[in-house]
């Protein structure tokens, strides 16, 4: 795995979640219909073929009678609203909306007053958190504090859809991408069987990121770590979310010089736009 004015804080954090790409990767969250696969509702030879072909490469990791508890689990489907776009409306102090213009909007964007007020309070109030990971891993808490308030408002919005059905319906339907989610897919379950969970009640964004930090899978599985000491890691719990996201950011070379924060924002999500928004929140924070 969010804005003020009369557009709410999840709105736009709904929005956020859905143009960005998950951790380490630059995707397009709404590809165009070229890149997808027509699945018809009376003909499912197409995604009974997909479907055979990606058993036959998680057969090669796991169990094969695993594998095939999983993917006959009735509450596998396709779930073609990942595919939908969402755009969002600034609606302004006068009643009258517009489109919202993006993580910067003068109107409704994450620099507005109420916007900044909330991470100074969230910085205010796990002080003691921040300072403890900024000495162990060398990452400010402004720079934690912002990527929170990006990917999911602060724990508030972290998806509402099931990160297999995801994964599985952009396997089948998003050919662009396949090797791709296939390997999410692959991580997915191995995170799953590690974690003792129930595959299908994890849920996330649009393109399977989960948790206050949004990981996908993979970043999960390399870069998550147990914050708090409890024996495992759990993105959706503020300590193991915040040390992940810091563990992140320093595997990816940040310092204190201004283009290596750079280059490690950009490498949890591969976006300008988004870079360019830490750093100005990070900033307005201080």
């Amino acid at each position: 795995m969010k804005r003020a004015v009369s557009l709410s804080v999840l709105t736009f954090l709904i929005f956020i979640n859905f143009i960005n790409s998950p951790p380490a990767f630059s995707l397009n969250p709404h590809p165009v219909d070229a890149d997808r696969v027509v699945v018809q509702r009376d003909d499912l030879t197409e995604e009974a073929r997909l479907k055979n072909q990606l058993l036959s490469e998680l057969y090669k990791n796991f169990p094969k009678n695993e594998i095939d508890d999983i993917f006959s689990d009735p509450r596998l489907a396709l779930d073609e609203a990942v595919f939908d776009s969402v755009i969002s409306q600034c609606v302004l102090p006068d009643g009258t909306s517009r489109r919202f213009l993006g993580y910067l909007d003068p109107d409704c964007g994450i620099l507005i007053p109420k916007s900044v007020q909330r991470g100074k309070k969230f910085l205010e109030e796990n002080r003691e958190l921040l300072d403890e990971v900024y000495k162990k891993y060398g990452v400010e808490p402004e720079i934690v504090t912002a990527i929170l308030r990006l990917e999911s408002n602060f724990g508030n919005y972290t998806g509402k859809h099931r990160v297999l059905n995801t994964l599985y319906t952009r396997y089948v339907m998003y050919s662009q991408r396949r090797e791709f989610v296939a390997r999410e897919i692959n991580y997915f379950i191995k995170v799953a069987k590690k974690n003792n969970w129930d595959i299908f009640e994890i849920k996330g964004s649009a393109w399977g990121a989960f948790g206050m930090a949004q990981f996908i899978p993979s970043s999960y599985w390399y870069y998550a770590v147990d914050g708090n000491g409890d024996g495992k890691i759990d993105l959706f719990e503020l300590v193991d979310a915040t040390h992940s996201i810091a563990n992140y950011l320093a595997v990816h070379g940040l310092s204190e010089n201004e283009n290596d924060k750079r280059a490690a924002i950009w490498a949890y999500n591969r976006s300008k736009a988004y870079v360019n928004a830490i750093m100005a929140y990070a900033r307005a924070l201080k």
